[in-house]
Order: C-alpha cells, then sequence, then structure tokens
C-alpha cells in the first residue's frame, strides 16, 4: 500500500499547513453545519500541498459523506451536470428550512479535484455547468485547482479562493520522521533533510520517495539514498535487455526499485522498441504500452499512484510477454529523442517570449499586440539590414535567426556585410513614453 494513503490524515487537526489558513476552513463547514449557505471553497496552489488531503479530512471531522470528482475524466456540459448535480443538487431542506438527512441525518461534502482542467469552450460547456452546479449547490462544495487562474473570473467570483502554499521542508522532514518511526524504520536525519529539500514543498512526493528508498529496510543511512540514485542511471540499460531479450516476470521487482517514475521508464522502453520486435510481437507489445499509457493519464489527472503498479505491469512485463521469440544478438538502446524535442521546443517558447518582450518594449504594446509584428519584422529582416533592425530592438544573433528562419552563422555574416557602412542605430530614449514609435524608426 502507498504510504501516501496509508497515512494521510483522517482529521482536519492533523493536517500539515497553515493554522488560520486551516480555521477558516473550519468555520465554514460550521456555517453549513448550522443551515447557513455558503459560497464554494476554492482550494487552489502547488501539487502536493495537502489541498484533497484537507478536504477529506474536513469530512470526517464534520461526519460528512463524500462524493469525489474529477474534472478531468468527462469534461462536458451534460456530464458535469448529471455528475456533480446529482450530489450537489438533492434537496436537503424541510418546508420549514430546516436541513434533512442525505444519510443518517448528514451532508454531503462534493470534492470536485482538477477544476483547472476545465475550460468554457475547450470542454464544450464544462464550465458552464459547473457555473450551473454551483449556483444551485444545497450542499458544502469544495473545487480544487492547482491554478485558479486558469479558471475564467466568472467561477472565481463564485468562490471563497483560499492559497495553499509550498510546504516548510521542516514540516515535511517532521512528517517523514513520524511515517520511518510507525514502520519502524531508522532513518539518519541527512536523509529526511536530503528529501525535504529536493521535494520543493511537495509533501505527497517527498512521501513517494521516502518509500521508495525506505520501503523493506530497517535502517536507511545517505549511502542508501546517493546508491538508490545511482541505480537507475547504472542499470536501466540492463532493464531494458532483461525486457526485450528474456520472458522473466520477476523483472517487476527490480523495476519497482528503481529511482524514476513509470512516466519516464514508459518513454525508454517506447523508443527502443522497435529495435527490437517486428511484425506482431511489435504490434502486441505497442498495445500493452497504449494501455499502460491510459494508467498513467488518469494518474495525472487524478492524483491516485496506485495506478502506477497497474502501468508499470504492463509497459513491463505486458511487453516482456508480448515477443513470440528475443531478438538475437546485441542492441544498442537509445535515450528517449522526445526529451530532446520537448526540450529544444521549450527552449523556442522561451525565445518567442523574449522577443515579444522586446517588440512590445520598442512599440509601447502588450506582449500579446506585439506577437502580430514578428510575421512583419521577418519580411524586414529579409529585405532591410538585419544590423539596423537587431540594434533597433536590441535582438540577439539567435533571436534573429529565430525570426527569420535563418542559420545564426547566416545572421552574423549578414551583419559583417553590413557594417562595412559603419552606421549605428540611434536607440530611442525609454523615458519618452508619450512619443509613438514605428518600426519604420530605423529607417
Amino acid at each position: 500500500m502507498l504510504w501516501v494513503e496509508k497515512y494521510r490524515p483522517g482529521k482536519i487537526e492533523e493536517i500539515v499547513g497553515d493554522r488560520k489558513t486551516l480555521e477558516i476552513i473550519v468555520r465554514w463547514a460550521n456555517k453549513w453545519k448550522a443551515g447557513e449557505r455558503q459560497k464554494p471553497l476554492l482550494l487552489h496552489g502547488p501539487p502536493g500541498t495537502g489541498k484533497t488531503s484537507t478536504a477529506l479530512a474536513l469530512a470526517e471531522t464534520m461526519g460528512w459523506e463524500v462524493v469525489e470528482l474529477n474534472a478531468s475524466d468527462q469534461r462536458n456540459f451534460s456530464a458535469v451536470k448529471r455528475i456533480a448535480g446529482e450530489g450537489a443538487l438533492n434537496e436537503t431542506f424541510s418546508e420549514e428550512g430546516e436541513f434533512l438527512s442525505s444519510k443518517e441525518g448528514r451532508l454531503k461534502l462534493i470534492v470536485l479535484d482538477e477544476v483547472d482542467n476545465i475550460h468554457g469552450t475547450y470542454d464544450r460547456g464544462g464550465e458552464k455547468a459547473l457555473i450551473g452546479v454551483i449556483r444551485d449547490a444545497k450542499h458544502p462544495l469544495v473545487l480544487i485547482a492547482n491554478d485558479a487562474y486558469a479558471l475564467s473570473p466568472q467561477l472565481r467570483n463564485l468562490c471563497i479562493m483560499i492559497q495553499y502554499k509550498r510546504i516548510n521542508a521542516r514540516k515535511i522532514v517532521s512528517v517523514l520522521r513520524d511515517i520511518c518511526k510507525k514502520e519502524g524504520i531508522l532513518c539518519e536525519q541527512a536523509v529526511l533533510e536530503e528529501i525535504a529539500r529536493n521535494s520543493n514543498g511537495d509533501l505527497r512526493g517527498a512521501i513517494n520517495d521516502l518509500q521508495a528508498i525506505a520501503e523493506g529496510r530497517s535502517r536507511v543511512t545517505i549511502h542508501d539514498l546517493v546508491t538508490g540514485k545511482r541505480d537507475f542511471k547504472e542499470s536501466i540499460f540492463m532493464i531494458l535487455a532483461r525486457i526485450f531479450k528474456k520472458k522473466d516476470s520477476d523483472i517487476i521487482h527490480d523495476v519497482y526499485n528503481l529511482d524514476e517514475s513509470p512516466e519516464d521508464l514508459i518513454w525508454w522502453i517506447d523508443e527502443n522498441l522497435p529495435a527490437e520486435y517486428e511484425g506482431e510481437s511489435l504490434l502486441r507489445a505497442f498495445n500493452m504500452i497504449s494501455r499502460a499509457d491510459i494508467f498513467l493519464k488518469r494518474v495525472k489527472v487524478r492524483q491516485y499512484y496506485r495506478l502506477w503498479r497497474y502501468a508499470t505491469y504492463l509497459m513491463v512485463v505486458g511487453v516482456q510477454q508480448s515477443k513470440d521469440k528475443p531478438k538475437k544478438g546485441f542492441t544498442r538502446y537509445s535515450r528517449p529523442a522526445i526529451w530532446n524535442l520537448l526540450f529544444t521546443q521549450r527552449q523556442k517558447r522561451k525565445s518567442m517570449e523574449r522577443i515579444q518582450e522586446k517588440i512590445g518594449a520598442r512599440l509601447h504594446c502588450s506582449k500579446k499586440k506585439s506577437a502580430e509584428f514578428i510575421s512583419l519584422i521577418s519580411i524586414l529582416i529579409q529585405k532591410r539590414d538585419v544590423r539596423k533592425i537587431k540594434e533597433f530592438f536590441e535582438f540577439t544573433t539567435d533571436e534573429i535567426a529565430d525570426i527569420g528562419g535563418i542559420e545564426p552563422d547566416t545572421v552574423k555574416e549578414i551583419i559583417k556585410k553590413s557594417e562595412k557602412s559603419g552606421k549605428t542605430v540611434k536607440k530611442p530614449e525609454r523615458e519618452e513614453k508619450t512619443k509613438k514609435t514605428t518600426i519604420f524608426d530605423f529607417e
């Protein structure tokens, strides 16, 4: 059993977090219990900071039923209205205005997770449906999001927003120490501090890391932590060889000990599978990977990490058993190419953001508006003096290359030729905000 589930707080007072925040939430719940309808709570903040645990512990503390839903499962108008509405719209007041029981005199707490994955247009009215549910709700409703500002202002204004911040490393160490004590594990303080520091305020992630390194041990030292990290780099290729070259179901136990998430392991297998399998074996193996990916997606949207085991079994044992016979000889395994692609795309996005900021600064317009000028500047780069454009906007050589779709070395050659004229561009004064500057000022 995952320790994050085993040691999930059962009562609101067991939650690791800001006391004032918890007091606000308890007061909100007490008002509901007293018969005062309240706006829904919108708990928002980074993953692993206790948002869902707070909602579940609150229900347990107040003696309420819990109806837990995920906004990412079926994000359309009818689904949200049907699923959330069944719990939230049930009448719970008598004709005299007194609360009636939904079950043995208890209210229901409707917990809707991942609401920042609902975006009205893209989800065919999912946000519109949720707004309707909120306005008509007769049970307490808690919405949970990582990024509350991905929601529309209309939806945010209907809620009481409560921000969760990353958890202090000292508090994380305290929780990890308690878990080790309950598990009968002697763990060095340095190990706990290192796990807490690497978690970046994510308590759930820290507990998962602790379980990965400490489960099945009676004592954990800093050497075990370092060795655990090193083992993955040294053994990933051996694991791949065992998957592709053998039919050894015991491999699953070794894979569980890898210091890496299934999200990364599936890319290693996907990248190297075509080099080992062919024909029907390849088809069956990719089918296993596809099914594993479905479970990984469910983990991502639901934060239900138990499903990792199903995904890992499918991608490892499922792929291993899919082959008719192993390919003979040595196969050189490659690092997932998609990682390089994702890195390159991320770098390009950052470059375009910097370009838009520089254009906006020169033309006194918003970052969004500046994007409209990029295609025009691209044409000017082809037709006019690149050096002048570069100096006017303070672009780097790489930024000029990105805009014009040319190689950086070509940009350098063009600039060298233009420098023979010996002319420079006078940059506009930043403080002259009232002056309207156009891209033709460098003429």
